[in-house]
């Protein structure tokens, strides 16, 4: 298994530099086509147009041009980057929304790589990440900025549960997970089911082996900490440079508004995350 083409989603935001260059190294660590991808969507006048003297119609041309000029401007930055990381590549682009618009390139690529909402980022320039893992049909990278450590080639935390998002989780990453430094999978548990999460994550260990993955199997009882904070400071006691986890294993509104550890991870990983549903 490898991936041949991914996804790097280009915007206006201040950590978007870093997450191209992060997805070169991606691309040029598994030979890989890199395809930036950005979208603008013209932002509809909240305020009558009438009221600043000028007909809505030539509000709506403004923003359609200030759209496509911030598209031009996101192009050149993307290929600047390919070319000197020396990478093959292509440019996909145009006026709409965002999510909608990588959703509907997905399927060119294996993966998507995509920043972290942001406080100040607009829906009508970047893609919301969530919203990308459960439409997508691919797996989801979303690179925070100024990461604590590069993805390519890092050791990677796997997150397990025994649950179908986390074997499909685990199945997509394989082309990563092949080339990490290190692989250790992580399973928290209650404390009377320690042995049982021992065999799941040595089962899960035994069939990346198979696969030529050299993993560690490693299942710990839970303790007052959330499961989301936890995993965090596991990636941080491995120096992890990325998080492999499954996404919203039970209902997704259901943890936005009492919390997950798919929240946690994607509000506050220091690290890549790679997501899948």
């Amino acid at each position: 298994m490898t991936w041949s083409s991914l996804i790097v989603y280009v915007d206006d935001e201040a950590d978007n530099i870093q997450r191209i260059e992060q997805a070169c190294d991606l691309a040029r660590a598994h030979d890989a086509h890199l395809i930036g991808v950005s979208a603008c969507a013209p932002e509809t006048p909240m305020a009558d147009a009438y009221g600043a003297g000028i007909l809505l119609g030539e509000v709506l041309v403004v923003q359609h041009e200030r759209a496509e000029s911030a598209l031009k401007g996101a192009e050149a930055r993307f290929r600047e980057a390919a070319t000197r990381a020396g990478v093959r590549c292509e440019w996909r682009a145009d006026v709409g929304d965002p999510t909608s618009l990588l959703t509907h390139h997905a399927r060119a690529a294996d993966l998507l790589i995509v920043g972290r909402d942001a406080a100040d980022a607009s829906g009508w320039r970047a893609p919301h990440p969530a919203d990308l893992v459960m439409r997508a049909g691919r797996p989801v990278m979303v690179v925070p900025p100024t990461p604590a450590r590069p993805a390519a080639d890092a050791p990677v935390l796997l997150a397990w549960t025994d649950s179908r998002e986390s074997r499909h989780a685990a199945h997509v990453a394989l082309p990563l997970l092949e080339k990490a430094e290190a692989v250790q999978v992580v399973e928290l548990c209650d404390p009377d089911d320690l042995d049982g999460a021992r065999l799941r994550t040595t089962d899960v260990c035994a069939w990346l082996t198979r696969h030529g993955v050299k993993a560690v199997a490693d299942a710990r009882a839970y303790d007052d900490r959330s499961s989301g904070r936890r995993l965090l400071d596991c990636a941080a006691e491995m120096k992890a440079g990325v998080i492999v986890s499954g996404a919203w294993g039970h209902a997704r509104m259901r943890q936005w508004i009492f919390g997950g550890v798919t929240q946690t991870l994607l509000t506050d990983s220091p690290v890549a995350l790679l997501l899948a549903h």
